[in-house]
């Protein structure tokens, strides 16, 4: 996976951004073109709504978000709608069912496959950003789009599960969010953030810190559902699992069977292996037990998205306690792991 480097502020990091993966975001944008089916001026609209919302709420990454598109030369809305692109996504009923995601507490590590559209691999990068005061920033990301899956020098990973809504959503994006958590200076920050972010957004967060405490954060339109564990392993696939209140009506979430089956899995493997270990993380991440519907996933048609192959574009295993991410891309457990530093 190539690694994109860049320091500074806001300006220059979205700057070096844009001009780094220039081929990248237009290959990127180019897919969801494609994905969200929506007239150009559509997609403007919904993206002018989001840059608003996150320019109120976390005004530095709407600065590097904006050299992003600057420094790249492709439309300014575009660039935005990339990095609200699960909201919009959700907006045209999409329910692709992607990634499978565990917190380990006796390890203290936060593991997930990332599984998408194979036409995202080859441009899929791992963004190490370190901003002017030193702190440090590895996330594994589309071109354009400023954070998703990663870890931080304060201690901090974030993971993440599409769920699906059909309530509206004009929350910050949730891969504003993961970014603001990860770009966070301690704690305490991160607890700000989630207090302030409102809802608006579906999908699940996963928020692991060095401290030895998981949360696993589900998001509706109206809605938010926390489960923290300090003890106990946490899972998630694509559906609403922290259940909220007795008698909630819980929305569907995306793929419904296959997330179930997925999530059924994972439950069963950590009964019968346990999370106890790193290669036991390891090996959830790499399970094919369900042949129908494993968690590591080849590529194969979605059956969401005619003509289009989806699985598992890489897998990222973040290991709070030595401050490393591993990195493996693609849907063969036997490839090969690239190991970044925070």
């Amino acid at each position: 996976m190539p690694v994109i480097t860049v320091s500074g502020d806001a300006a220059a990091r979205g700057h070096q951004q844009g001009e780094m993966m220039r081929d990248g975001i237009a290959r990127c944008i180019e897919i969801y073109d494609a994905t969200f089916k929506l007239a150009d001026a559509e997609v403007a609209a919904r993206a002018s709504h989001f840059e608003a919302v996150t320019r109120a709420w976390h005004a530095d990454l709407a600065a590097e978000i904006d050299a992003i598109a600057e420094g790249s030369g492709h439309p300014h809305h575009w660039v935005w709608a990339l990095n609200a692109r699960s909201e919009i996504m959700s907006y045209t009923g999409a329910q692709e069912s992607e990634c499978t995601s565990v917190w380990s507490p006796s390890t203290n590590i936060l593991a997930q496959n990332w599984d998408w559209m194979a036409s995202l691999e080859p441009i899929t990068v791992a963004l190490d950003a370190t901003h002017e005061d030193g702190h440090h920033v590895v996330t594994v990301t589309e071109p354009g789009i400023v954070g998703k899956v990663g870890m931080s020098s304060a201690g901090t990973a974030v993971g993440l599960n599409f769920l699906f809504s059909p309530e509206p959503l004009d929350g910050v994006p949730v891969h504003v969010l993961l970014r603001a958590l990860l770009d966070a200076r301690s704690s305490d920050e991160v607890e700000q953030l989630l207090s302030t972010v409102g809802n608006g957004r579906s999908a699940h967060v996963f928020l692991a810190k060095s401290d030895g405490v998981g949360s696993s954060i589900e998001y509706t339109g109206s809605q938010v559902w926390r489960t923290d564990s300090s003890t106990e392993p946490l899972l998630h696939t694509n559906h609403f699992v922290n259940g909220g209140e007795a008698g909630d009506a819980l929305p569907q979430g995306a793929g419904a069977d296959n997330s179930g089956a997925r999530y059924d899995r994972s439950v069963e493997f950590v009964a019968e292996h346990g999370v106890e270990t790193e290669d036991n993380v390891r090996g959830l991440l790499d399970d094919r037990g369900n042949s129908t519907f494993p968690i590591c996933r080849p590529w194969a048609e979605s059956p969401t998205l005619p003509g289009v192959e989806t699985g598992t574009v890489c897998a990222i295993v973040m290991r709070l306690d030595d401050d490393e991410i591993d990195i493996r891309l693609g849907p063969d457990p036997a490839g090969s792991w690239q190991t970044h530093s925070v």
